[in-house]
Order: C-alpha cells, then structure tokens, then sequence
C-alpha cells in the first residue's frame, strides 16, 4: 500500500500532466517538464522558452481531503460523515480562492519568477459535488473579492479535476 506521500506525488504527477497537456493544446506549445525542484512542481521548456509549473489543490473540507488520502494510501481509511452539507460550491469557492491568493504572495517563489517570470497554477478541484455550479461559485466568490491582481506570479490558472478516472484541466478565465 502506498504512502500518503507516494499518494500525493502520484496525484500531484497526473494533475501536472493534465494540465501540461491542455497548456500545450492551448498555445500550440511543445512544453515538457525538465526539472522537478519543488518549488515550484515543475520548471517546463520546449527548448525556446521556459517557465515553471506549480500544483495544488482545493478541497471541499479538511475532512473529504482525509477521506480520500485515507483511501488511497495505507493510512486508517476515515470517510467524511454521511450528513448533510450547506453551500458546498460556495464552500469550495472560498477555499479555492484563499488557496490562489495564497499561492500568489509566497515568497518561495520570488526566485523562480525572477528567473522565469509569471508561472502556471494548477489546482485540482476536489469535491464530491463538483460540477458547472461550482465553478459559477469559484468566479462569482472571485468578483466578490474584488478579482485580485495575480498576474505577478501566475500567467495561468488551471482547475484540475477527474472525470471517469482520468485526470483533465481547463484554463480558468476567472483570472
């Protein structure tokens, strides 16, 4: 059985891949990953130009990011209670969006940036409600806090997420 590390490196991996994948579909670009220094994730380059990668995540509740870490790995599996949830889109919204600002004001990153310049985030949306509803939640909490200036440090920002057991990313437009 893997550990919850090995289960967040995989995960972080798939997530990263998606979103490399769509990246390069978007902007006709042959991007693959050369470095892995964590941080960032992932420095890319197609040879002409690089630039760097970071992968996150945003969870529903501490207690869905244990449920599945818990399943996945050798750890005590403890799945999230089975009650009834108020504002799960909103809840994940707000989590999303403290999770960038976040992201986007780490020093860690000063050195990356000004190596490479403005980055790509990545962040996978993890909710066992997920749908076009929670993303109208992500935007309409992103307008409601003014739609922060975070292009000193992110380029572009991807929502990870899983369809059918695959791993998927979609350039959010909310930025």
């Amino acid at each position: 059985m893997n550990t919850r590390a090995e289960v967040k490196r995989k995960h972080e991996t798939a997530v990263l891949n998606a979103a490399l994948t769509e990246h390069n579909r978007l902007h006709g670009l042959a991007l693959e990953v050369v470095d892995r220094p964590d941080p960032p994730d992932a420095i890319l380059s197609d040879g002409n130009s690089t630039t760097w990668l970071e992968v996150t995540d945003a969870f529903f509740s501490p207690e869905w990011a244990q449920d599945l870490s818990g399943f996945a790995s050798a750890e005590v599996h403890r799945p999230m209670q089975q009650v009834g949830y108020a504002e799960p889109d909103a809840q994940i919204a707000s989590n999303f969006c403290n999770l960038v600002l976040r992201k986007a004001s780490k020093a860690s990153y000063a050195g990356v940036i000004s190596t490479y310049g403005p980055g790509i985030l990545v962040v996978g949306l993890e909710s066992p409600w997920l749908d076009s509803d929670t993303i109208e939640a992500i935007d309409l909490e992103w307008a409601a806090r003014g739609k922060p200036d975070i292009s000193s440090a992110f380029q572009h920002v991807y929502f990870g997420y899983r369809k059918n057991g695959a791993n998927y990313a979609s350039l959010w437009a909310g930025t």
